[in-house]
């Protein structure tokens, strides 16, 4: 693979994608890849028809909660998404995953099905590098975050929250310029 020809097979080998995913509303059930429904405590005999219930009995509970509204958003609106989430520890210990996905209609049936692809995070999550990197990579995501919060609130028509994400937004590029200088002092 060059940069100029990529690969897929060598793109996915080198994302942390664990596989593919799809939720049908309908039923509320889940069809996982193997490596998923392993990492979801599903059984292997169920990962092509889980109850979305068992594959979130797997999750931290705060974060249950937060994918299965995430999942129902985009069986209602069809836009793609992104939801991050952490399993309960278990024999991989606990894990850091990302599913990102959007819903449509099946041309032949018209059924609505919410499919995409699982990332396994943990490993950039662990303290591997030294706490200054560590940190740096921390304040990247914030910034990430508080970039996505700005486009996301927008369209909410709520003024005191935007303002709040505003004041977010400028604390999380106080943080960044403390990390790009070099310097833990304060910078207001």
């Amino acid at each position: 693979m060059t940069a100029f020809q990529p690969d897929l097979p060598s793109a996915f080998a080198g994302s942390a994608c664990i596989g593919a995913w799809a939720h049908d509303p309908d039923s509320n059930r889940l069809a996982l890849s193997p490596v998923l429904a392993r990492l979801l405590a599903v059984p292997a005999a169920s990962a092509a028809g889980a109850p979305l219930t068992l594959a979130l009995a797997a999750l931290e509970a705060e974060d249950a909660v937060r994918l299965e509204s995430v999942l129902r958003a985009a069986g209602e609106d069809g836009r793609p998404f992104e939801a991050e989430f952490r399993t309960r520890p278990g024999p991989d210990g606990p894990r850091w995953l990302r599913l990102m996905g959007r819903s449509g209609r099946d041309p032949e049936t018209g059924a609505l099905t919410t499919q995409g692809l699982a990332f396994d995070l943990t490993e950039g999550r662990r303290p591997v590098d030294s706490e200054v990197h560590q940190a740096q990579r921390q304040a990247n995501r914030l910034a990430d975050h508080a970039a996505a919060m700005k486009g996301l609130v927008a369209g909410l028509r709520n003024p005191p929250l935007a303002r709040l994400v505003d004041e977010v937004a400028v604390e999380v590029g106080h943080e960044l310029a403390r990390h790009l200088h070099g310097t833990r002092r304060q910078v207001h």
